[in-house]
């Protein structure tokens, strides 16, 4: 199944270069600039396991500056490039930095970016805004044990590089297959080739070859607005570790919109890539926002948990938020709410175990 997923992806890229090659662009490429800026004041009380020498306050940010420019040519073909800069020092300074092309074809991507499921995927909307509860941008309390945060979108190779198909949108249909050779973002310590050669295929324990299949539909049905996804990911596992096998995940969303109310769930199972019996991680989350002109208010709830093995539970994290987002103009929102963590461990460890109330107000400059 994997050489005929790949044998497709080539003649689509194959049939988009050949096509490319018999046009000219309008004009040449020249890059615009776009990205965020996110501003917190956070306010925290943490009463168990690490979190208790945490801080009680403080200031956060986290910003990006993009470069994007895209061209169309003659054919009717549109090429395009983006790169993403890190607004703060990071040990992923260029953060997504890919090219693309869109025709009739379909849309095909090159480089570091989000997989097929991830840029397609519907589910709970987020409470406050930038911040998030369901694989969360930021979190702002000591999460420590096997969870973390609850995670819903199929990823295995995160931003590594790849290729990435999407179908045209029929019948409010769309399709969409990632394939990243090696987990692996160069010019990272452990992807040395950066571009010079081929990367190792003995790296103990590494989920590469990872193929990650999206699919959503959209359709609106009297005033109600419906968005399905399915995702599914799957890896093949380096080297020879103990207990080590292919990693497999899967996961489903839905979101309905009807006159400013929005209701979305999403659920993703993951076997961890282990033999191991009762090792498997399960996440999901409901959310329900709604809209009077420019202020929306919502609620969350997310769940979060991993097997520790036969007999022996599971971790567990809970997250609870209420927030709201007020737009004052043109890419300048005001956000803020209340981020509620319960954090469990399968053995009640109590230097793992925590539970968060954290307080945000802050802004969101989009541009």
């Amino acid at each position: 199944m994997k050489n005929r997923f790949l044998g497709t992806t080539a003649m689509v890229a194959g049939a988009m270069l050949l096509a490319a090659g018999t046009a000219q662009g309008a004009e040449k490429i020249h890059l615009g600039l776009g990205g965020y800026f996110k501003a917190f004041v956070v306010g925290a009380n943490q009463n168990d396991g690490p979190a208790i020498s945490a801080r009680n306050h403080g200031i956060a940010q986290e910003s990006e500056i993009h470069f994007k420019g895209e061209t169309k040519l003659d054919n009717g073909i549109t090429f395009g490039v983006s790169v993403e800069l890190e607004g703060e020092t990071s040990t992923d300074q260029i953060d997504r930095t890919y090219i693309y092309a869109v025709g009739a074809f379909g849309k095909v991507m090159f480089g570091q970016h989000k997989t097929a499921p991830d840029q397609m995927a519907y589910g709970s909307p987020w409470a406050i805004s930038g911040v998030g509860l369901a694989s969360p941008d930021l979190v702002f309390a000591t999460l420590g044990n096997a969870v973390g945060s609850p995670a819903v979108i199929s990823n295995i190779s995160g931003e590594a590089e790849k290729l990435t198909y999407f179908t045209p949108r029929m019948r409010g249909v769309q399709l969409g297959l990632s394939y990243s050779p090696d987990n692996c973002e160069a010019p990272a310590t452990a992807c040395t080739s950066a571009g010079t050669g081929l990367q190792s295929k003995l790296d103990t324990g590494q989920q590469s070859e990872a193929i990650e299949i999206g699919a959503n539909y959209m359709r609106q049905i009297n005033g109600l607005d419906l968005a399905l996804y399915a995702g599914m990911a799957t890896g093949n596992v380096e080297g020879t570790a103990a207990g080590a096998e292919d990693q497999d995940q899967w996961g489903l969303g839905l979101s309905l919109g009807y006159k400013g109310l929005t209701l979305g769930a999403d659920y993703r199972k993951d076997d961890l890539g282990t033999s191991a019996a009762s090792t498997d991680r399960t996440d999901y989350s409901v959310g329900l926002s709604y809209a009077i002109g420019e202020l929306t208010a919502g609620v969350a709830y997310a769940h979060g948990e991993v097997e520790a093995g036969a007999g022996l539970g599971q971790d567990e994290t809970d997250g609870y938020q209420v927030g709201a987002t007020y737009g004052l103009g043109p890419g300048v929102v005001l956000t803020g709410g209340i981020t509620y963590w319960d954090v469990q461990d399968n053995l009640n460890a109590a230097a793992i175990e925590n539970a968060a109330t954290v307080f945000v107000i802050g802004t969101v400059l989009s541009f």
